[in-house]
């Protein structure tokens, strides 16, 4: 359950400021699309944090990093609660992003004692994991807006990250890890930069992730405005709605678990891409629609559910490659789905008018694009190579 929670804690920090992305515009007097940036922002953050952070653990060991990345997250987390303007809070979530160096920490050391389907399937469970308690975040981050103020948001994820501090402080014990510095310097960057992305079993699930996480970052950026300004659903509401989206997640990554106790890592990946090329197609008519709120959430759905299946397990594979460096690996997986969310984000704020095209149009294109980067990887790779 630790595993999980310091693996889902980057994701509660976005999900429980879901149902605040207006309410925060309004409160300093901006129009309501400029809150998607409190998302974008920390994705990008986040995503550039990594990189630092997955260095940092294979160089000098997990426990450290975690330590200290917990301790400047929770300092980040304060100075969000505390910011006098919009400009500060946009300051403190890009600090609270670039702390945000757990998960990366986490799926290293899942790399360190597996590897492979097995691999595969722990990161799935944790995905799973991940997702269930994200379930609760936009809940919260409604209950709170609700009986208190969007500051208290922060205020909690404060509180959360000193509980795994403390946690983490008491249950990991110092161990005899091997301090390596010549892996904390530009020269060893230089020399796995130079290696990771011409690795094609790295780069095809790493792009795969990233173009179907930037679809999934539209619904985080503008999806509770959505609901509010087309289908009338309140902020405070909004987090039930998005409920059901995260119970499609989990039930994604944990589909996809149970497969992969029958089939191989690449048969799930194929069955993953196939759903999506259908679902992407789906969402380029709905866009020219106007959908009820019923069947437009079911596709928003469906696209959840093949994030779950497939995010756990393009992970799973791209560190398949990555050798006596696993966090640094994690951390450039990690740096480019970050990306790719954040371009997802500021497209949908883009694209937004008020409607649901905004998530359609920008869903639809990551999903054809994770699909092509399938393909691609499919005919040009070698057959080895776990995915897609």
């Amino acid at each position: 359950m630790f595993m999980g929670g310091i693996t889902a804690l980057a994701a509660i920090s976005v999900e429980i400021v879901v149902p605040a992305t207006g309410i925060v515009a309004r409160y300093f007097d901006l129009p309501e699309a400029r809150g998607a940036s409190l998302v974008g922002v920390y994705f990008l953050s986040y995503g550039t944090g990594q990189i630092f952070w997955g260095l940092y653990s294979d160089a000098f060991g997990r426990r450290i990093a975690l330590l200290l990345s917990l301790a400047g997250f929770a300092l980040a987390s304060l100075a969000c609660a505390l910011a006098p303007s919009f400009e500060w809070l946009l300051i403190g979530r890009c600090a609270q992003g670039a702390m945000a160096g757990a998960p990366v920490t986490a799926r290293a050391m899942v790399r360190d004692a597996t590897s492979g389907a097995e691999s595969a399937r722990i990161m799935t469970l944790l995905g799973a994991i991940l997702t269930v308690t994200t379930l609760f975040a936009p809940v919260l981050g409604s209950g709170f807006l609700i009986l208190f103020s969007w500051r208290v948001i922060f205020l909690a994820l404060m509180l959360l990250a000193l509980v795994f501090l403390i946690y983490s402080y008491v249950a990991l014990t110092p161990t005899n890890e091997r301090c390596r510095r010549e892996r904390f310097s530009l020269r060893f960057l230089r020399q796995a930069t130079q290696y990771l992305p011409g690795n094609q079993q790295f780069l095809v699930p790493t792009l795969i992730g990233g173009f179907i996480f930037g679809g999934y970052a539209s619904l985080g950026a503008v999806g509770a405005i959505t609901a509010e300004e087309q289908y009338c659903i309140s902020p405070g509401s909004f987090g039930a709605l998005f409920t059901i989206a995260v119970l499609a997640n989990v039930s994604g990554s944990l589909f996809a678990s149970r497969l992969l106790r029958r089939i191989n890592l690449r048969a799930v990946g194929t069955l993953s891409m196939a759903i999506l090329a259908v679902l992407t197609i789906i969402h380029v008519v709905i866009a020219q629609a106007q959908p009820s709120l019923q069947l437009f959430w079911v596709t928003i759905c469906i696209y959840v559910f093949v994030f779950g299946m497939t995010l756990p397990t393009t992970m799973a594979a791209s560190l398949e490659p990555a050798g006596e460096m696993p966090a640094f690996a994690a951390s450039v997986f990690g740096a480019c789905i970050m990306g790719m969310a954040f371009l997802g984000a500021v497209t949908a704020s883009r694209l937004y008018d008020g409607d649901h095209q905004a998530i359609s149009l920008t869903m639809a294109p990551f999903g054809a694009a994770a699909v092509m980067v399938a393909v691609a990887g499919r005919v040009l790779g070698r057959p080895a190579s776990p995915y897609p």
